[in-house]
């Protein structure tokens, strides 16, 4: 991938380089160095974490395994031969490391290796591949998660390709397959099931390239593992879906199977929303996350509930109300380590099992990835305003962040423009954003203003060099534009009554809520209000689509936008899902089929006038390109000027390096024709 994996008017105008320093161009993006997943060792005297650099030559992104003394910052790559490389993991014991690796094109398998490098052992030869695994508490075996292989095909049939539509996207060429658990002995040996039949584990693996797990659609909750060991690892814990359909594991609950019997009992009294799975230290207790009050759009929360009764446990992010990305147990077993969005910034808190808060002071960075160690330190890899992810260590929650690496050091020797949070009050919410200012900013002037609009919608851009688009909006400000990234409600920074705002108001409240924003920056006195553009992928381009079929802007940008819902119900990774965003099935009356129509922007697209530039990817399941072209035909029949760019990727964005500077080059290249 193109590895992005009120304030003091003195501050605004002021540089961290001097005036001699040159400014971001694309080139320097690519050079970014991706760091993801930083597990620490149990004795906190080492960090493993992947690192990613781009090769622009063989459009491919280079990563190792690194890892990194915690004591003096020493680095050492171990000699990982596959260049499909994620999910490191340490053995309990911490004498080894287990990871996903697979040649180019073929399905990951388990390797473990010793730090120093000198051993290496393959685990596994699964044909489908591994998706993720845990070490068992002893360290003698591990626990994997890979998919079924298809039924053999009968001889009077090995022609026919017929298989029988579910709710799967349109691009389905079978029914899924479920993912099971096997086990497998570290010293060798065969692996043995450990579940089998129609129902499942969640599967998708960490790695640079998908940074995040979002097996489980809806809710948007974001656990690295779904499934762990109990106790002495005789039972395992297990997120359990129904069936194969991603579109049905929102109705997914924990389960609890004793390995030894095979009798199987619900951990909790939940029938579904349930994801992920962490055993405590002291092996009594799983945390894992289900929304706040069971609204399925609401905050994810992090609830801790014990092995040996059948309860929901407690809700110990309850009061945080934020929506967690990050949880890990802390040594005591009392306490989690949470990552979540507050506002324009990524936090780190402590939550109590009573329920107790506590907030790490780790200054203006945005902490993306996290673990602990057993003696109690943090590491983790962060963003600031104005800097690229790095590694970071804590001694405990209660010390300072110490910085492990400089692997892009580069940065610092550019002009970058000033980052701030921008606040105001729209139908009732306290709403925020992030302003980033051109590095040659002149007080007393007036500059063109791009809006970059935050896809999913669970999620909020921050004061990070590195957020959603990493580095975009530093190379838009390089470019001579006020670049503005507003919070609207849906976004996880601001509570679960924000994020659940979006209920069958999906388009017309966020919008409100992007113009009012619009209309605090303006009060600044530094946009020209005949210049301004607005832009978006994902959702961010949906409310991009809805805001030029509104409202007259200079230009647009929309990359991958869901613009006709209808059409999204039937086709789309989504599909049946979307009912938990516009209240309700599509076609079970002729009211809520008009709540899809009207949220839809294809159906103002008669409205737009606004230059505007189309991408997409022709292989995207989870907005289909088909919205794309609806879009672009409805542009051109009404002659306004338009250009559509489709890449040959099956991913919602493309992230091989070529593909996505290209999109960084047109994004930025869109508004530099029609607002400079």
């Amino acid at each position: 991938m193109f590895l992005f994996t009120g304030i003091a008017a003195g501050f605004l105008f002021s540089t961290a380089h001097g005036a001699d320093a040159r400014t971001l161009t694309l080139a320097d993006i690519g050079k970014e160095v991706t760091l993801v997943d930083p597990q620490i060792s149990p004795n906190g005297s080492r960090v493993a974490l992947l690192v990613g650099r781009n090769d622009f030559v063989h459009n491919s992104v280079a990563v190792q395994v690194v890892l990194i003394d915690v004591a003096g910052g020493a680095m050492h790559a171990l000699p990982v031969p596959q260049t499909d490389v994620g999910f490191v993991r340490w053995s309990p014991g911490g004498d080894r490391l287990a990871y996903l690796a697979g040649a180019e094109g073929q399905p990951k398998q388990l390797y473990i290796i010793s730090p120093s490098g000198t051993h290496t052992r393959k685990l596994t030869d699964a044909p489908q591949g591994v998706d993720h695994f845990v070490w068992r508490p002893d360290g003698n075996a591990i626990a994997y998660a890979t998919q079924d292989l298809p039924p053999a095909p009968k001889a009077n049939t090995r022609f026919n390709t017929s298989f029988e539509v579910g709710d799967n996207d349109y691009r389905a060429t079978a029914k899924p397959l479920p993912s099971h658990l096997w086990l497998v002995r570290t010293d060798g040996g065969a692996p043995a099931p450990l579940t089998t039949g129609a129902s499942m584990v969640p599967s998708g693996s960490l790695s640079i390239s998908q940074p995040y797990l979002d097996s489980l659609i809806v809710p948007q909750h974001f656990p690295d593992q779904f499934f762990c060991w109990m106790g002495n690892g005789r039972s395992i814990a297990y997120t359990k879906a129904p069936d194969a359909y991603a579109t049905h594991w929102d109705k997914a609950v924990m389960e609890v199977r004793d390995l030894v019997t095979g009798r199987e009992r619900a951990l909790t009294r939940h029938h579904g929303l349930e994801a992920g799975c962490d055993t405590s230290p002291d092996g009594t207790r799983v945390a894992y996350w289900y929304p706040h009050d069971g609204k399925a759009l609401a905050a994810s929360s992090i609830f801790v509930a014990s092995f040996s009764d059948s309860t929901n446990g407690l809700e110990v992010t309850r009061n945080l109300d934020r929506s967690p990305w990050v949880a890990r147990w802390m040594p005591d077993s009392t306490s989690l380590l949470i990552l979540a969005h507050d506002r324009t910034r990524e936090g780190m808190w402590l939550a109590s099992l009573d329920g107790a808060l506590h907030r790490l002071d780790i200054g203006d960075l945005n902490a993306s990835a996290a673990s602990v160690s057993r003696t109690g330190s943090i590491a983790f890899i962060a963003s600031g305003p104005k800097l690229p992810t790095e590694l970071y260590v804590m001694q405990s929650a209660r010390s300072s962040p110490r910085r492990l690496t400089h692997v892009n050091n580069y940065f610092e020797a550019l002009r970058l423009g000033a980052v701030t949070l921008i606040q105001w009050r729209n139908d009732g919410f306290d709403e925020n954003g992030v302003l980033t200012f051109p590095p040659n900013f002149v007080a007393g002037k007036k500059y063109p203003l791009v809006l970059q609009i935050h896809g999913w919608p669970q999620y909020a851009s921050q004061e990070a060099f590195d957020t959603d688009y990493p580095g975009l909006t530093q190379l838009l400000a390089a470019h001579g534009f006020i670049v503005f990234e507003p919070n609207y409600r849906g976004s996880d920074n601001m509570g679960s009554t924000f994020e659940t705002a979006i209920v069958g108001d999906t388009v017309e409240g966020p919008s409100r809520d992007i113009m009012a924003g619009i209309a605090a920056v303006e009060k600044r006195g530094v946009v020209d209000e005949s210049r301004i553009g607005v832009s978006g992928w994902s959702y961010g381009g949906l409310l991009t689509a809805w805001l030029i079929g509104h409202h007259t802007w200079k230009a647009a940008m929309v990359g991958a936008a869901p613009t006709d819902l209808p059409v999204d119900y039937a086709i789309g990774s989504y599909n049946i899902l979307n009912a938990y965003f516009y209240g309700g099935p599509l076609w079970t009356s002729k009211t809520r089929l008009q709540v899809y129509v009207d949220q839809s922007p294809i159906t103002y697209a008669w409205n737009i006038t606004t230059p505007t530039l189309i991408m997409s990817c022709v292989g995207d399941t989870i907005v289909p390109i088909t919205h794309s072209y609806e879009l672009f035909h409805a542009l051109r029949d009404r002659a306004v000027p338009t250009e559509f760019i489709a890449y040959q990727s099956n991913e919602h964005f493309p992230t091989d390096p070529v593909s996505s500077e290209d999109v960084y080059r047109r994004w930025v290249g869109w508004f530099d024709r029609y607002m400079r």
